[in-house]
């Protein structure tokens, strides 16, 4: 046992049995979570406990998208170096991320909409914002958050889905990573080199920048562990270093999303490929991109329905089955459905994990 635990990621890589589905699912339902404190109680008076805990730093919805985005790092730049064709790359990633993204926005204009907007119907449907909440959320260039009349009387008022933000960004690095690739700077010195320089900047806090940097620092890290993943063991007295990094830097109130780049992304590499059960945990299907872009609307209509400020474990329990469904039918009808239409066969990638990226 002591043997296997020092296994190098890319020994890891190349095995069969991985905790990844898990791990993406616990994910999408700790942003739900996340969500409930400002959707079920309103935003002022329900701070994130885990906000207070990291002298706000980081709330557990941004550690999600960053265990997000560490195994995207993982298993995107893994898909390039496995398969480095333009063609079969982008079209991967399209049908990955863009006919969920439309059903669920379609879902949310004309029926969840429909059903709880304070306009008249006939106002709403000829607003131009009913359409351009389809159009630049879709396009992710400037996301939209309000529908007429849709959850103004909410705790937290007229935001319709705000989870939809990060997808930009997810995007940006799939883009990263082939421009990268296709140049040949898809090296582990030059990766290592990049990563420093993006953790400097998020030091300087830049606004211009946005979230580029830290959420940077999470996709960085799981592609600098692939790259490095040769020399990554897999070990348990490393794992215990880093979570005690990550408790100082909490406490400290200063460093969390450079820990969270580094240290954090090797624990999240260290969970997925340690030796559990849970294994076999996505063999019904991939559902944590469903609960991530449907959970936000949800929970939304969750707090139309109770007519005021509700605790917010109530808010996610109330919403999570619901959410689940429809992530369910999303899976089954439309992702895996549009993930199989891909005219390439799955390679070794698929021996990681048990569903597509």
């Amino acid at each position: 046992m002591a043997l296997r635990s020092r296994r190098t990621l890319g020994e890891c890589l190349e095995g069969r049995g991985n905790n990844l589905d898990f791990l993406r699912f616990a994910a999408a339902t700790g942003v739900i979570v996340s969500h409930a404190f400002p959707l079920g109680e309103g935003a002022a008076k329900a701070p994130e406990p885990l906000m207070d805990f990291t002298r706000g730093q980081l709330s557990l919805g941004l550690v999600c998208v960053a265990v997000f985005l560490v195994i995207s790092g993982v298993l995107i730049t893994r898909s390039w170096e496995r398969k480095p064709d333009v063609r079969a790359y982008l079209l991967a990633r399209t049908l990955r991320i863009f006919p969920g993204l439309a059903v669920s926005l379609l879902l949310t204009v004309f029926v969840l909409g429909a059903v709880f907007t304070a306009s008249p119907l006939a106002e709403y449907f000829t607003s131009k914002d009913t359409y351009t909440f389809i159009l630049r959320n879709f396009t992710l260039v400037e996301p939209q958050w309000m529908l007429p009349g849709v959850f103004e009387g909410n705790v937290y008022p007229g935001a319709v889905n705000g989870s939809l933000w990060t997808l930009k960004y997810e995007v940006g690095f799939y883009l990263l990573v082939l421009g990268l690739g296709v140049t040949g700077l898809l090296r582990k010195e030059l990766a290592l080199v990049g990563w420093c320089v993006t953790a400097g900047l998020s030091l300087l806090h830049i606004g211009r920048l946005g979230f580029w940097p830290n959420l940077g620092l999470a996709f960085g890290g799981g592609l600098v562990l692939y790259l490095w993943r040769e020399r990554v063991r897999m070990s348990a007295w490393i794992a215990a270093g880093c979570v005690l990094v990550l408790v100082a830097t909490s406490l400290l109130g200063k460093g969390l999303s450079i820990a969270m780049g580094s240290c954090g992304a090797y624990l999240v590499v260290y969970l997925a490929f340690l030796p559990s059960r849970l294994a076999s945990f996505g063999r019904h299907g991939d559902f944590s991109y469903g609960l991530y872009i449907y959970a936000f609307p949800v929970q939304q209509a969750v707090a139309a329905l109770m007519n005021g400020a509700t605790p917010w474990w109530w808010n996610a329990a109330l919403a999570f089955l619901p959410t689940l469904l429809l992530a369910v039918l999303s899976w089954r009808l439309v992702e895996h459905p549009c993930i199989r239409l891909k005219s390439v066969k799955p390679h070794a990638e698929t021996r990681v994990q048990s569903r597509p990226v």
